[in-house]
């Protein structure tokens, strides 16, 4: 789950067109692959932690491990018959390690 910052009325404004633009892609959809990475924290965010809690209640303490508590990195994508690939992915994803996770991930679509 990220933290993502609110659309201003220009990007809804921008994506709305995008959308009505390829609203009649047709088979073309077929060929398109989203894809996207995901960082995910033991003892929750980098930076600032904030969370929500019930005024009436006790606000609940939260502790760290020693060293951050270690993070987890995956990789999935789907396209329009459905989720293609699902990958654990170690140390930072730069150019050549992203082409070789798709390498990785989307062998098996070559073979259909």
């Amino acid at each position: 789950m990220s933290c993502r910052l609110p659309l201003s009325k220009l990007h809804i404004s921008k994506k709305l067109q995008w959308a009505r633009n390829h609203m009649s892609y047709g088979d073309k959809w077929m060929a398109v692959l989203f894809s996207d990475e995901e960082k995910c924290n033991l003892d929750g965010p980098d930076g600032n932690i904030k969370y929500w809690h019930d005024l009436r209640k006790e606000p609940r303490s939260f502790f760290s491990r020693q060293s951050g508590g270690g993070s987890v990195k995956v990789w999935a994508a789907f396209n329009f018959n459905g989720q293609v690939g699902l990958a654990l992915l170690d140390g930072r994803q730069n150019s050549p390690k992203y082409i070789e996770t798709l390498e990785n991930q989307l062998r098996h679509l070559q073979k259909t």
